[in-house]
């Protein structure tokens, strides 16, 4: 395999909150946007109703980043994929494009829409606690599945608060304290459509022909999502293993004189 097949789950991010913080204002700043100070503000305030501001949120609630600071390291990780994505599609090295004048805008561009394009998911998370059984042969209860305790597990749910979509409801919040104007038609667009909606495959086409830097965040926010932060186990691997020990080898005979392989009607034979 190219890649590990079982990643542990996470509860915590790679790097410290205050630090990816840090690295998050200082790019988003550098933009020089207009309304983007009041919105970092917003950013890390009380949301009013319960839900988890952009520092405490998750990616998710179990897939991706579900843990304290995974929304904003999933953001970080998506402006690096970006930006090194831009930086093949210019045939520079990554380091060198920041020198390039004609790049500047594209830089911009690329930062705020990496950095806000899941806005959506601040004030969209719970914590929650819930009851789960935890089987281990010093159980103090037994069911069919043997000996377990319940132990109050931490969870996070959705109190989905916006009803724009996961989209729309970025760009909406990212518009209350950046203007109408305070983002770009494409970046509108990059950020509306990052999810990759095929549902409606024609539109979503459309918009990644007409704009290269919808197309470009999407692959950079699966990037992120299925590389940078992956998470699975070795239930498949297992599975296969155990068939194949039981599977039967097949192997070819040498080929006789009609120049057929096997049985000499070209058919592979098992071996016993």
């Amino acid at each position: 395999m190219l890649f590990d097949t079982k990643i542990e789950h996470r509860t915590e991010p790679k790097r410290p909150i205050p630090e990816m913080w840090k690295e998050y204002v200082d790019l988003l700043v550098g933009t020089k946007r207009v309304g983007v100070k009041r919105l970092l503000g917003w950013l890390q305030s009380d949301m009013g109703n319960g839900t988890l501001n952009f520092l405490e949120a998750p990616a998710s609630t179990r897939f991706h980043g579900s843990y304290a600071g995974g929304l904003l390291e999933h953001s970080l990780n998506v402006y690096k994929r970006l930006y090194a994505l831009l930086a093949f599609e210019l045939h520079n090295e990554p380091d060198e494009v920041k020198k390039s004048p004609a790049a500047e805008s594209m830089v911009d561009s690329i930062t705020v829409v990496a950095l806000l394009h899941d806005l959506c998911k601040v004030g969209f998370y719970k914590e929650d606690w819930s009851n789960k059984k935890i089987y281990s042969e010093n159980g103090s209860k037994q069911d069919k599945g043997g000996r377990f305790d319940w132990v109050e597990v931490h969870q996070y749910r959705v109190l989905d608060t916006h009803k724009f979509g996961h989209g729309a409801a970025s760009i909406e919040i990212a518009e209350r304290f950046m203007g109408i104007n305070g983002l770009t038609e494409e970046e509108k667009y990059a950020i509306r459509y990052h999810m990759g909606d095929f549902a409606n495959e024609r539109e979503t086409g459309d918009v990644y022909n007409r704009y290269p830097l919808a197309t470009l965040l999407h692959m950079a926010d699966i990037a992120a999502t299925y590389l940078d932060e992956r998470e699975c186990d070795d239930s498949g691997d297992l599975f296969w293993a155990n068939l194949n020990a039981f599977a039967r080898p097949v192997k070819k005979e040498p080929a006789d004189n009609n120049g057929q392989g096997g049985n000499g009607d070209g058919q592979a034979t098992e071996s016993t």
